[in-house]
C-alpha cells in the first residue's frame, strides 16, 4: 500500500506542476508560434523534404519531376490536324532522364533539341535552394520559363537559379547566375523580362516585414544578357498603398511568388484604353493578384484578386480581356476540394469573368502549381497542365485537337512546365542540323 507520510508531496506536486506548465506551454507554442515554434516546424518541414527528395537525393528516381499517371497514352495521342493552329510548340521539362527544351512538330516528331545540365552550365553555383535547404542537382534544377529567338537559339531558366542562352546547336552564348524563375518574356527594344528575388535573411527595409522572405523584383535583361533595370515588386506594393496583399497568405516568406510578368504591346493598346504601351502585368501567386503597372512610374493601374486561385500565366487578348490560366489550388491532390484547374477571361474594366476550358463536363484537369496557356489563331487555346505532364489544344467548343502525353513509365507522367506555338516562319532558320549534339556545355 501506498505510505501516505512517506509519500514524497512537493517533489510530486512540482513534477505535476512542470508537466502542466509545458503542455499549456506546448499548447501556445502551436496557437501562437511562440518560441521555439520556429525551430519545430524548421526541423519537421526539413525531415518531411528529406522524405520527399529522397529518390532525387539517392539519385533512384526523378521524383520532384513526376506526377501521377492520370492520362493513358504517350507522345501525341490526339492530333486533328485540320482544326489546329499551325505552327510548331516549343516544350520544355523533364524529357529521357533530363532536362530538355524540344521544338517539334504536330505530330510529335523532333525539329530540334537542347538538352541541359545545371551542373554544368552553373558549375560554381550554390546548389543548395535558399527556400527549401535542399541541394540542388540535374534531377532538381527544374526549367521554368524558356523563349525561343528567331534565330534558333533560346533563353531559358533554371527556376530559382539563374538563365542562359544557348544558340540552335546548344552552344552557351550566356549565363546570368541571378536567382530568376517562372517565365522569360519579350520586351521592348530588344530586351527580356524576367522575375528574380534575393533572399532576406538579417536586415529588413520594412518594420512589418520580418526575415526570412524573399525580396521579388522585375528585371529588365539585354539579349547579350547584362541586366539593364531592376523593379522592386515591395518598394511597388508599398508606394501604392496595396502592402495588404503581403500578409494574406504564405507566412513563412513567400508572401509574393511572381509568376508571371507581360509587356502590353503597341499592337493591342488601343484595345485597353485603361493602360499604355509598355505597362506590365504581373501575377502574384500568393494572394492571387493580378495588377498591370507603369513601369516608368511605378504606379499601379490595375489590380484584381480573384476568383482565381493560386493562378499563372495571364495574358493580353485582342478582344481587350485578359486570359489567365487558374490552378484553382485547394491543398488536394486532384483538385477535388474548388473541382480543378480552369481556364478564365477578366475584363479589366468590370471585373467580369468567364471560363474558357475547365469548368465543363468532361473536361477535368488539375495541377496544383505552374501550369500555362496560351491563345491561338481562330480562338482555340493551347493549355499545359504542367504537373503531370500534358499538353492540350482545345477549340472554342472545347473539343480536343491535340494532346501530348510525357510518360514516364508506367505510373508516372514527367513534368512539362511549359508549350507554346510558334508560326513555322516564325524561325529563320534554314538548316536545324548541328554538328555538335548533345547536352550544352558552359565555355571556361
Amino acid at each position: 500500500m501506498l505510505d501516505v507520510k512517506s509519500f514524497r508531496w512537493p517533489e510530486t506536486l512540482f513534477a505535476l506542476s512542470c508537466a502542466s506548465g509545458l503542455f499549456v506551454y506546448g499548447v501556445a507554442v502551436g496557437r501562437y508560434e511562440v518560441f521555439p515554434y520556429r525551430m519545430l516546424a524548421s526541423a519537421t518541414d526539413s525531415l518531411s523534404l528529406v522524405v520527399r527528395h529522397r529518390g532525387t537525393l539517392l539519385g533512384s528516381r526523378p521524383t520532384e519531376f513526376l506526377g501521377p499517371s492520370r492520362y493513358p497514352g504517350a507522345g501525341v495521342t490526339t492530333r486533328h490536324a485540320d482544326r489546329m493552329a499551325p505552327g510548331v510548340t516549343l516544350l520544355s521539362g523533364f524529357f529521357e532522364g533530363g532536362n530538355e527544351i524540344r521544338l517539334i512538330r504536330s505530330d510529335g516528331s523532333i525539329v530540334n533539341r537542347w538538352p541541359v545540365r545545371f551542373s554544368e552550365l552553373f558549375p560554381n553555383t550554390d546548389h543548395v535552394e535558399p527556400k527549401t535547404n535542399v541541394p540542388r542537382s540535374d534531377w532538381n534544377a527544374e526549367i521554368h520559363g524558356a523563349l525561343p529567338l528567331r534565330d534558333g537559339s533560346v533563353v531559358f531558366n533554371f527556376n530559382y537559379l539563374g538563365t542562359a542562352k544557348l544558340d540552335r546547336c546548344g552552344a552557351v552564348q550566356w549565363t546570368l547566375p541571378h536567382m530568376t524563375h517562372h517565365v522569360v518574356s519579350p520586351g521592348v527594344n530588344d530586351t527580356l523580362l524576367i522575375p528574380s528575388y534575393r533572399h532576406v535573411v538579417r536586415e529588413s527595409r520594412f518594420e512589418e516585414l520580418h526575415p526570412p522572405y524573399l525580396d521579388e523584383m522585375i528585371l529588365r535583361v539585354s539579349l547579350d544578357g547584362k541586366v539593364l533595370s531592376e523593379i522592386s515588386v515591395l518598394d511597388l506594393l508599398y508606394r501604392n498603398n496595396y502592402q495588404g496583399v503581403l500578409f494574406r497568405t504564405h507566412p513563412s516568406g513567400d508572401f509574393i511568388h511572381v509568376n508571371d510578368v507581360e509587356e502590353l504591346p503597341a499592337a493591342l493598346a488601343d484595345r485597353f484604353p485603361m493602360f499604355e504601351p509598355g505597362d506590365l502585368m504581373l501575377s502574384l501567386r500568393s494572394g492571387s493578384v493580378v495588377l498591370v503597372l507603369d513601369p516608368r512610374t511605378e504606379r499601379i493601374k490595375w489590380y484584381q484578386a480573384g476568383p482565381w486561385r493560386g493562378q499563372h500565366d495571364p495574358d493580353f487578348l485582342p478582344s481587350g480581356r485578359i486570359l489567365i490560366f487558374n490552378n484553382n489550388e485547394d491543398r488536394t491532390l486532384t483538385g477535388s476540394l474548388f473541382g480543378g484547374s480552369n481556364i478564365m477571361e477578366v475584363d479589366p474594366g468590370s471585373g467580369e469573368v468567364k471560363y474558357r476550358y475547365g469548368a465543363d463536363p468532361g473536361q477535368r484537369m488539375y495541377t496544383e502549381s505552374s501550369g500555362k496557356h496560351q491563345a491561338l489563331p481562330g480562338g482555340n487555346v493551347l493549355i499545359t497542365e504542367a504537373k503531370v505532364g500534358r499538353v492540350i489544344e482545345v477549340d472554342p467548343n472545347g473539343q480536343i485537337v491535340w494532346e501530348f502525353i510525357n510518360r514516364y513509365d508506367d505510373e508516372a507522367l514527367a513534368l512539362v512546365s511549359e508549350a507554346t506555338r510558334y508560326p513555322a516562319d516564325y524561325f529563320s532558320v534554314a538548316d536545324w542540323s548541328c554538328p555538335r549534339p548533345g547536352p550544352a556545355v558552359a565555355r571556361k
